[in-house]
């Protein structure tokens, strides 16, 4: 499908090649013996400025809102226009209405879808997402790391603190209680009970076996008088065993086991506000007003690219009839998209020339670089299509040296005729409407602006300006 719309178009552009050879073959010698006839006729009306265009065979950039009324309708000039307007508007306006629909449906549309699939989408797969993942992996996770830390981490820690700390206190408490408590206890003991018994039962028994074995020698008497029978007594002293027993209290202390907690989250969601300019919508009802369409709107303007030796010209477009609502007017740099100045102006109330000034919208024009101005009427805003438009070519030419010494010596009555003949087009039909301003009875000076309207064929405009003679 690619290949056929590419093979339409490529044929579509060799018949446009091909017309415009035929045309060049055939009508450029009628044409310029028509204009060389019409420049010859003028010049001997009351030495009227002659227009010398500094490049004779450039692209025609001037288009008008209507029908000029020029003598040089025919076949050359319609399929001229058509294929220059069609390619330039298709052009322009393809450019202008593709970033504008792009930008404007883009940015609804994605505002609209942006915000309505993201809230849907975001809350659905949200709570889906958050509620079956949380659930899924606070379960499995819980008790899988649960179970595995905790038997792990229990066994582990119990077996080696267990007996770590078990052998340890066992043998540091085992040996400081022992020979703390069994000297202690032993020498506490012995000298305590050793003392104690030793008094006790040697007072005891000696009063009592010496009270007991005098009464026998006193009974005995003589008996006993003949010989001293001693009988030792042994002395047996029952030792009493004690045994010690020592309690040991265990102390035995429970490790705490520090679980690990993770913490699981969804995904968090940024989201971002797009800071959005809108653009004001040109009223429908302004482009119109209580006046109608006019029939004719154009630019005093040459046909090709016109010169000025200033920055800051003066742009002069005429209208056909009166206009209420608002004219829009557009500067832009050639082959750009942004536009150097826009900016609406109210429409006439009557017909006649008028005159945008670029000093009084701070507007500078760059030296040898085109730029291409517009006076647009807009009745359909949403189909710009129907616009109703005029439009011309400008460039900024610095003067040389020579010329700017001559410019400088001429009368502001001849300023006209040397622009014109230098080739400043600009120049030349602004300083000719500044006299007829000052001096509007003049009928002399309003004849060249007539001879020279007529040189780049703005009929009707010219019908205008005859009709004030």
């Amino acid at each position: 499908m690619r290949f056929k719309h590419l093979s339409t178009f490529r044929e579509v552009v060799t018949l446009m090649a091909a017309a415009l050879l035929l045309l060049s073959a055939v009508c450029p010698a009628s044409v310029a013996a028509e204009m060389q006839g019409q420049a010859q006729m003028v010049a001997t009306a009351k030495d009227a400025p002659i227009y010398n265009p500094p490049k004779k065979d450039a692209e025609i950039r001037r288009r008008e809102g209507g029908d000029t009324g020029s003598a040089s309708r025919g076949l050359t000039r319609g399929l001229t226009r058509g294929l220059t307007r069609g390619l330039t508007r298709g052009l322009t306006r393809g450019l202008t209405r593709g970033l504008t629909r792009g930008l404007t449906r883009g940015l609804t549309r994605g505002l609209t879808r942006g915000l309505t699939r993201g809230l849907t989408r975001g809350l659905t797969r949200g709570l889906t997402r958050g509620l079956t993942r949380g659930l899924t992996r606070g379960l499995t996770r819980g008790l899988t790391r649960g179970l595995t830390r905790g038997l792990t981490r229990g066994l582990t820690r119990g077996l080696t603190r267990g007996l770590t700390r078990g052998e340890t206190r066992g043998l540091t408490r085992g040996l400081s209680r022992g020979l703390t408590r069994g000297l202690t206890r032993g020498l506490t003991r012995g000298l305590t009970r050793g003392l104690t018994r030793g008094l006790t039962r040697g007072e005891t028994r000696g009063l009592t076996r010496g009270l007991t074995r005098g009464e026998g020698l006193a009974e005995t008497g003589a008996q006993e008088l003949a010989g001293i029978i001693v009988d030792g007594d042994k002395i047996h002293e029952d030792q009493e065993p004690e045994g010690i027993k020592d309690a040991e209290s265990g102390e035995i202390e429970e490790s705490e086991d520090v679980a690990d907690q993770e913490l699981i989250g969804d995904d968090a969601h940024e989201g971002q506000d797009e800071a959005h300019e809108t653009a004001e919508a040109y009223d429908p009802g302004e482009s119109h007003g209580g006046g109608g369409m006019p029939s004719l709107m154009a630019p005093l303007a040459s046909l090709r690219t016109g010169y000025t030796t200033t920055n800051q010209p003066v742009l002069r477009w005429y209208i056909s009839g009166p206009f209420s609502g608002k004219i829009e007017c557009t500067l832009t740099k050639h082959g750009a998209i942004e536009p150097l100045l826009e900016t609406h102006i109210d429409g006439p109330d009557k017909e006649g020339v008028y005159a945008v000034d670029l000093s009084k919208y701070n507007v500078t024009l760059k030296p040898n670089v085109e730029y291409e101005w517009f006076m647009v009427i807009v009745p359909l805003p949403d189909e710009r299509s129907a616009d109703f438009l005029a439009s011309a070519a400008i460039q900024h030419v610095r003067p040389s040296e020579d010329l700017s010494a001559r410019l400088a010596r001429t009368p502001k009555e001849r300023l006209h005729h040397l622009y014109a003949s230098e080739g400043y087009w600009y120049d030349a039909v602004d300083s000719l409407s500044r006299l007829i301003d000052e001096r509007p009875e003049d009928k002399r000076l309003r004849a060249h602006r007539v001879a020279l309207l007529d040189q780049v064929k703005l009929g009707k405009v010219v019908d205008y300006d005859r009709k004030q003679l």
